[in-house]
């Protein structure tokens, strides 16, 4: 995939001496709630009765999960604690100063970008022509316009999306006139829309995908993926790519219809592009995906993560970079950014082969318990599936609390 720009915002209210906020963004605090000072948690007082005692129990496993108890801090430590605590409460009201201008500044250059795409999509669609200039041919081809093509060749150039794309799609995505993609106002979510020409395959002339994250794309520690939703394709009769049709006669041969022959159409599904207009696979399809690895039958649905990944590259590599992908210069972007990542190995390699030899001489050190294998071993494992009513679940060995992660932009 393409290599994330660097996005840089700077913070536009002005600080004054005493801290306070100037602006706008003084006026984004004023407007919300008022800050609420944190107090520590006490520990319970001790129940007489049975059933007091189990719920206390209970609200003390609750009170574990949510933090640490710091009841058994000494009175200075704690009153220190508490002091911090809320003076964090200032950082959190300029992180949210900090998002009311930044989504404000996301959406103005937003509009900027849009009508230069829009340039590049007349351009393409051949609604404006490019004059040609002093001294070049003037003869063209007759009956061509704009870019023929244009889509077809940057989806089969993005190494992320082009394995995905068979032989029997590339006709369909000849008639691919543009993808767009917008965002909602709080940048919690974003479509990305396919137009298309009149076709022999299907009916629609626009199909659309749409992820939900939360708490929104602009999150600094990457937003977790809630819901995904599609549309369905209207194929013309015959015309489905992402199915084989076998056509069978069958012979009836008993009952009132026995001796007749009727026509049955069976069909199996087949890997296409046009998968990735459906949901993706549930988490039990995952499970049975895996099972099933070695056989012959093809895998053609995607799962959560890949469609997501696929969604991501179109957001923020394909479309903004969709020239570069067309004239290959970002293809080549890519071979020079792993041809790094080889050196690197090479590199890495060369490290651990002189620490090889050097262990070689060298006693293993002695483990300490809390160095020995599943014990602070580091990450958990963790997956996001796809629920069957279009939402994503985390199935983690991570503590209770951990969010599934997705991309920014």
């Amino acid at each position: 995939m393409s290599k994330k720009p660097t996005e840089k915002f700077s913070f536009g209210g002005d600080f004054s001496v005493g801290g306070g906020l100037s602006g706008e963004s003084s006026n984004a605090l004023q407007a919300g709630a008022p800050k609420q000072a944190w107090k520590p948690r006490g520990k319970a007082a001790p129940a007489d009765e049975e059933e007091e005692e189990e719920e206390d129990d209970e609200d003390d496993e609750d009170e574990d999960d949510e933090g640490n108890d710091l009841a058994d801090l000494p009175p200075e430590i704690l009153r220190r604690v508490t002091k911090i605590r809320n003076i964090h409460l200032d950082y959190e009201e300029i992180e949210k100063a900090y998002k009311v201008e930044r989504i404000a500044l996301e959406k103005k250059f937003l509009e900027q970008k849009k009508l230069v795409i829009e340039k590049r999509r007349q351009i393409v669609t051949g609604e404006v022509e490019v004059p040609a200039e002093e001294g070049e041919d003037q003869t063209e081809e007759a009956g061509t316009v704009g870019i023929p093509g244009f889509w077809l060749t940057c989806l089969t150039s993005h190494p992320s999306i082009s394995e995905l794309i068979t032989e029997e799609d590339v006709p369909a995505l000849e008639h691919l006139t543009d993808i767009t993609c917008a965002y909602d106002d709080n940048f919690t979510s974003f479509s990305l829309t396919f137009h298309f020409k009149e076709n022999e395959f299907f009916t629609n002339t626009t199909l659309t995908k749409t992820y939900e994250v939360s708490p929104d794309l602009l999150d600094e520690k990457a937003p977790a993926l809630s819901h995904t939703s599609c549309s369905e394709i209207e194929w013309k009769t015959g015309k489905d790519l992402t199915v084989t049709e076998t056509v069978k006669k069958q012979k009836a041969k008993s009952g009132k219809n026995k001796g007749q022959v009727k026509t049955v159409v069976t069909t199996a599904p087949k890997p296409s592009f046009f998968h990735y207009f459906g949901m993706p696979m549930t988490e039990e399809e995952e499970a049975e995906a895996e099972e099933n690895e070695d056989e012959d039958a093809p895998q053609v649905k995607l799962s959560m993560e890949e469609d997501y990944d696929v969604g991501h590259s179109i957001r923020t590599s394909l479309i903004p970079e969709a020239v570069l992908w067309y004239t290959g210069e970002a293809i080549e972007e890519e071979d020079d950014e792993d041809d790094e990542g080889l050196y690197d190995d090479a590199e890495d390699d060369d490290e651990d082969d002189e620490e090889e030899s050097d262990d070689e001489d060298t006693p293993a050190p002695r483990m300490n318990k809390s160095n020995k294998k599943g014990k602070g071993s580091g990450k958990a494992d963790s997956k996001l599936t796809f629920t069957p009513e279009g939402g994503f679940a985390s199935t983690s060995t991570a503590a209770p609390g951990d969010k599934a992660e997705c991309k920014q932009n």
